[in-house]
């Protein structure tokens, strides 16, 4: 069964078990903000359903400070690249300050980036790199880290993250954003089935590395976590035909990109949630002017988008535009929830006596 509910009466609730929890209220607004925004988008698997999975057990066991205070580790200010130390903060504010600081950058010298490392996750990626282009002047890219869910192509052992990457561009109508996992999906949505019993929406490895959409394959969502792994990007394939370098190779290069902004990157376990799961974040912000003006460089790239649109027929659809549409529906007439999602989030809030979601 399902059930919609109005996105302020849902950003309230996620927003005082936030509070409950010791989040300052300013971080918990940010927070909540992003999850719900992300659900709104139709993305269930990165926004409240994150909360009882990873932000709360993480603040529970000390990997989440929500007191922390993040610190500006630069080197040399006169580089348009900020190294920014998290010390463990929530992923969400963080990311959003370090959205305000790459705009900042960009705007003013043309280029600039924003490395944060000792880190927390910060949910969709698409929130940030879409924020980078709202005022429509800047392109966006980000790019974190995860716990290791994956065994690296040919390996035997995870070791890599779904380390994912998401780009957007600006053009007249909207902003076109591709917001990708360097496995074949992205591991939520396999952690959201395994939680809710439900069966799993695409193929995983198991411990002898065979492909399966079986969840009886793993006790549970620790078994999967310990022993079972993502599959690469390009992978699905038989023998020669199986591409999964694809998606190592990509996972491989952010996560040494992510090295530069913040020292040596080692194992970080997906069972834990103590200081070991931190992750890194990376934001990169330009301008859109810096050949043609403004309003002609933004014409251009809406011309484009026209012409690869054009004869395609109704069902096609650019990055980021079913999202687009899903938001939409969901300030329209609420947001679609499971009942086990409610049900989960009610748990959580009767230690705080908040009652029903609704």
């Amino acid at each position: 069964m399902m059930k919609k509910i109005r996105h302020d009466v849902i950003r309230s609730y996620v927003c005082s078990i936030l509070e409950g929890y010791g989040v300052p209220a300013g971080k918990a607004h940010i927070t909540s903000d992003v999850l719900v925004e992300t659900d709104m988008r139709g993305i269930f698997s990165h926004g409240v359903n994150q909360l009882d999975i990873m932000i709360v057990p993480s603040l529970v066991a000390g990997g989440i400070d929500p007191d922390a205070a993040a610190e500006d580790k630069t080197k040399n200010p006169n580089f348009p690249i900020r190294h920014i130390d998290a010390h463990g903060d929530l992923g969400y504010s963080v990311a959003m300050d370090a959205v305000d600081l790459v705009k900042h950058l960009a705007r003013d010298r043309g280029y600039g980036k924003v490395y944060v490392f000792n880190a927390n996750h910060f949910g969709a990626a698409g929130v940030y790199s879409e924020s980078i282009c709202q005022e429509k002047d800047l392109s966006g890219r980000v790019m974190c880290t995860t716990s290791a869910f994956v065994k690296p192509y040919g390996g035997i052992k995870s070791r890599l993250g779904t380390n994912l990457i998401c780009w957007s561009i600006p053009y007249k109508k909207g902003i076109i954003t591709i917001d990708m996992a360097t496995t074949i999906h992205a591991v939520s949505g396999i952690i959201k089935a395994l939680v809710e019993g439900i069966p799993m929406p695409f193929p995983v490895y198991d411990q002898n590395i065979q492909e399966t959409l079986d969840p009886t394959k793993f006790k549970d969502l620790f078994d999967f976590l310990k022993h079972g792994s993502m599959i690469p990007l390009g992978g699905l394939g038989k023998g020669d035909a199986d591409a999964g370098y694809k998606g190592t190779g990509l996972a491989t290069l952010i996560e040494l990109d992510s090295v530069i902004g913040g020292g040596f990157s080692d194992f970080v376990s997906a069972v834990v949630f103590d200081k070991e799961r931190w992750v890194r974040q990376t934001f990169e912000a330009w301008r859109i002017d810096t050949l043609f003006p403004k309003d002609q460089s933004l014409q251009q790239i809406s011309d484009t988008v026209q012409s690869i649109r054009k004869d395609q027929g109704e069902h096609m659809f650019l990055p980021g535009e079913i999202e687009a549409e899903n938001r939409e529906i969901a300030l329209r007439e609420g947001i679609q929830y499971t009942d086990k999602q409610i049900l989960r989030l009610e748990k959580m809030g009767q230690a705080f006596d908040l009652g029903n979601v609704s």
